[in-house]
């Protein structure tokens, strides 16, 4: 992944970013709460990690159920980030990085839940793996990882019709011709789509347990993992 011109992608976006999701992605709130519908009823957690944290919409639904916890948000953009500062400039619970996610660096057993909305596919799959483990660590004993994301399907076949459906879907929502472009440009340069079998794999390879999908439509997956 080449940091700067993801980096810059998302810069020149971060103004509409959620105007732009809105429009190009189906169900998109209704995976963002599924995220948090799956978690434990007795689940409180002190300290959250996000991974990709944008301009804030599952930042949002985090805020809105656990509105006491330290939430810390990770972001490759500066200017999502301010996006993200700007929208809970009221809120002193949250800790803010611009880093990479190959670059992470938090101490072990410091989160009790840690989350992330269609990011972690910016990773080609062996830094996927490796990330996996990275947050296994940073998890508390029976801290829970869930996060969603693009999925390639199994087949070559199935995917081009996940991309298909999504076209018609994305217009559907209001999306151009021009933001199909963008999203299919930035797509080609730096998404590294794996399969939902293949993260669950790699996640049980990192020792999580009760791994599961929880959700799914066309690309969008939501997985669920537990120290």
């Amino acid at each position: 992944m080449a940091k700067d011109k993801v980096e810059d992608f998302y810069n020149s976006i971060s103004t509409k970013y959620t105007a732009l999701l809105d429009r190009a992605i189906p169900r998109y709130r209704e995976m963002l709460q599924t995220m948090l519908d799956y978690l434990p009823k007795d689940c409180k957690p002190n300290r959250i990690l996000e991974l990709g944290c944008g301009t804030g919409n599952l930042t949002e639904h985090v805020l809105n159920k656990f509105p006491d916890s330290e939430l810390t948000l990770v972001d490759i953009s500066e200017d999502m980030l301010k996006e993200c500062k700007s929208k809970f400039k009221n809120k002193t619970s949250l800790v803010y990085y611009q880093v990479d996610f190959k670059d992470l660096a938090f101490e072990v057993n410091s989160f009790d839940l840690i989350i992330s909305s269609i990011a972690i596919h910016h990773l080609e799959d062996m830094n996927k793996q490796v990330l996996f483990r990275k947050l296994y660590s940073y998890l508390k004993p029976n801290g829970i990882f869930t996060y969603a994301d693009q999925c390639k399907g199994r087949t070559k076949g199935i995917y081009d019709k996940h991309i298909q459906s999504w076209r018609t879907e994305a217009f559907n929502l209001g999306s151009s011709e021009k933001d199909w472009k963008t999203w299919m440009n930035h797509q080609e340069k730096h998404d590294y789509h794996s399969s939902a079998i293949e993260q669950v794999l790699w996640l049980e390879n990192a020792a999580f347990r009760n791994t599961d999908i929880l959700w799914r439509y066309l690309l969008w997956t939501v997985f669920r993992a537990e120290k």
